[in-house]
């Protein structure tokens, strides 16, 4: 997992793979507090974008998941949202498995789970060995906008 602000991008963007710069490029290149939400390819569905408004709920309340073909950055635009994260290991229970149609796993009680709040202009990338349980709530329900950026292992070959 990598977590930092947007503001730390220049001194950063060379510390991390070429597939996540091009991914972070689409938060650069568009206006995303209008953009309508909907997906955008980037590099057809090798690496495209998410743009989501929701409403945060209690941690209890989301599934914890993970990827097995795509890592995520999540990149927060509006609200604030706790992501809770655990590193993935046989302690870990499955609970509905997705992997094979639609690359998502969804697990039942986290072991050794910490909490990851996020505000406007923070980000985290999540790669498939970090469970991940997003859109939770840091104080109270609220509307949150983000920007998913999904890219796909085979960039980082």
């Amino acid at each position: 997992m990598i977590w930092s602000k947007i503001t730390y991008w220049e001194t950063e963007k060379n510390a991390v793979a070429d597939a996540i710069r091009r991914g972070m490029n689409f938060i650069f290149q568009n206006d995303i507090e209008t953009i309508e939400p909907g997906k955008y390819l980037i590099e057809g569905e090798l690496l495209f974008a998410l743009v989501q408004e929701t409403t945060t709920t209690g941690l209890q309340m989301q599934k914890p998941e993970s990827h097995q073909k795509y890592m995520d950055i999540q990149y927060l635009v509006k609200g604030e949202e706790k992501i809770g994260v655990a590193k993935l290991s046989p302690s870990q229970q499955v609970m509905e498995d997705y992997f094979e149609t639609k690359d998502i796993t969804f697990y039942g009680e986290l072991h050794n789970e910490i909490e990851l709040n996020l505000y406007p202009g923070d980000y985290a990338v999540f790669f498939p060995a970090d469970i991940h349980r997003p859109c939770c709530t840091v104080k109270h329900d609220q509307k949150i906008r983000k920007v998913v950026i999904k890219i796909h292992s085979s960039l980082f070959e």
